[in-house]
């Protein structure tokens, strides 16, 4: 199962959106890297993982523990 997890996840400021309707699973054990030009996205991605932000539409779940 899955440590962390989102799935279908838009959220941007205007159009188009910042990032549209991505899917993404994190496993125990993976190692991630995120590579990017400035503006794409990498920090909010980041920020939707630890729930800092909530996303427009879609789900953003993390395992207990």
């Amino acid at each position: 199962m899955a440590l962390i997890g989102m799935r279908e996840v838009s959220w941007g400021f205007g159009d188009p959106p910042l990032l549209d309707g991505i899917s993404l699973q994190i496993e125990r054990g993976e190692r991630v890297c995120l590579l990017g030009r400035n503006g794409v996205g990498k920090s909010s991605l980041l920020r939707l993982l630890t729930r800092q932000m909530a996303p427009e539409e879609g789900e953003v779940w993390c395992q207990q523990g």
